[in-house]
């Protein structure tokens, strides 16, 4: 059924007395939902409450399926309480709606099996059945706009929720996938743009504790849709703006965790060519977390055929030679190397010990190129010297001098801290622990179910812009 059919209940009987009736109810305006019957013996029902129960039994239901329904022999089989719909807040996202089949005997989610106590995602347009996939009761009808501009490619796999951040190429929603309530972070990426396949080509690569997961990629026609895993607590530059500036022990254990990241890639010969505060997520709202390097999209493999030469990243964390090739009209371009990575993470550390960027104001291409920044002001804030020194190895105008993630991570700021190296550890280990499936109710590996368990990040906004030039 169409998206423009929705609007219409679906009955087997034209000759119902009440299908006229059915037809021509007025919606309820504070309804989140609304069940179009696919059996002429039900009605339009709008759901209003957060939880509804359908069964046979004549108490504590809300929907009652009676032998007007269905045959003797179907009924046999409808179990008092057969399935339930409920929907759960997660913060200013607005709701998820789900679907718990309850009995044993079966319900049917789009012509599929949900199985007995598990519960999927229950979006617009989805046909309910009970018992066989061919007893179907309702057609479920969701409110939300945002569901349905998603291609339907994208609507068969995923409930699609608010947006969690926007960039030059596209932007990124909360996504939910239906048959395992499964939390994603959906990345959009507009098929016009150059870098449509390389994000999805380069992540597929990559397999690091400090890198997001690509879980899969759906190609439509005007977009591909990247599901990336979520991570709950936003991202650095949030985590900044809200602390206004981080303790060097908590800059040490993030940007640790990114520098293991970012020498993971160069010992592939790839190139992010994009770090910044914005592109490294957390897994809590909190500088004690887990650390995820995130966004592919200005990524480069290099080889002996291919070189790094385009002008590309966010102003405030490029390095100078970068703008080498600005304004360049000869087909002369100059190559730089991946060390451009590593002035960018000093950006990063000098901007999380003072909460200010040292590259900022009028005229900042001019500061960049001239290694321009006042390193004193960390002095303030009571940053070690190591500290210091390590900003100063890497915000150096000659890359050839400048550190790379082998003498960043051996520098004694990070090498000689051993508690803190244990503390990452142990954070990796229990996140990734966190996230493995549960067995509550299936050992059936395509139906299994975990019960989302909302994370306490989802109930604060964490949207944000991504900075772009």
């Amino acid at each position: 059924m169409g998206d423009s059919e929705i609007l219409t209940p679906l009955i087997n009987s034209q000759d119902s007395l009440s299908s006229q009736d059915q037809i021509s109810k007025p919606e309820n305006t504070n309804a989140w939902g609304r069940l179009y019957p696919e059996n002429e013996y039900l009605k339009i029902e709008d759901l209003v409450k957060d939880n509804y129960n359908a069964g046979r039994q004549t108490n504590d239901v809300d929907f009652q399926f009676t032998k007007q329904c269905f045959s003797l022999k179907v009924m046999n089989h409808i179990s008092k309480i057969h399935f339930i719909i409920n929907r759960e807040k997660i913060g200013t996202f607005g709701y998820v709606v789900f679907i718990t089949d309850t009995s044993a005997n079966g319900t049917f989610l789009n012509g599929e099996k949900i199985g007995k106590d598990n519960r999927w995602i229950l979006s617009n347009n989805d046909k309910i059945a009970v018992v066989s996939k061919a007893n179907c009761v309702y057609t479920f009808t969701d409110k939300r706009s945002d569901y349905l501009n998603c291609p339907q490619k994208v609507r068969e796999q995923f409930a699609v929720y608010g947006i969690l951040g926007r960039g030059t190429f596209g932007e990124v929603r909360l996504a939910f996938e239906k048959k395992t309530s499964k939390c994603f972070a959906l990345k959009k990426v507009n098929r016009e743009s150059c870098i449509v396949l390389r994000e999805p080509d380069i992540l597929s690569s990559l397999s690091h504790p400090n890198i997001v997961n690509m879980e899969s990629f759906i190609d439509t026609t005007d977009a591909i849709y990247i599901t990336l895993e979520y991570m709950p607590g936003g991202t650095l530059k949030q985590l900044i703006e809200n602390m206004k500036r981080l303790k060097e022990s908590e800059s040490k254990i993030i940007l640790y965790q990114v520098a293991r990241a970012v020498q993971y890639l160069h010992n592939r010969s790839i190139a992010h060519r994009d770090l910044k505060p914005g592109n490294i997520l957390l897994s809590m709202k909190s500088p004690i977390s887990v650390v995820k390097l995130a966004d592919f999209g200005l990524s480069k493999k290099i080889t002996e055929h291919t070189h790094l030469k385009t002008f590309c990243g966010s102003l405030a964390y490029l390095a100078p030679e970068v703008f080498s090739n600005r304004k360049n009209v000869t087909q002369s371009y100059i190559k730089y190397t991946n060390k451009v990575d590593s002035w960018s993470f000093g950006v990063i550390l000098y901007e999380c010990l003072s909460g200010h960027k040292p590259f900022a104001g009028d005229h900042i291409e001019e500061k960049i190129c001239k290694g321009v920044y006042n390193i004193t002001k960390l002095k303030l804030f009571n940053s070690s010297n190591g500290a210091r020194d390590i900003i100063e190895q890497l915000l150096t105008i000659d890359y050839n001098r400048r550190f790379d993630f082998d003498k960043i991570l051996k520098h004694i700021w990070f090498e000689k801290d051993m508690l803190m190296k244990e503390k990452v550890v142990k954070l990796i280990a229990e996140f990734s622990n966190s996230l493995k499936p549960s067995n509550t109710f299936s050992s059936n590996k395509e139906n299994v179910t975990k019960k989302i368990k909302f994370c306490s990040c989802l109930t604060q906004d964490t949207c944000s812009e991504s900075e772009c030039t």
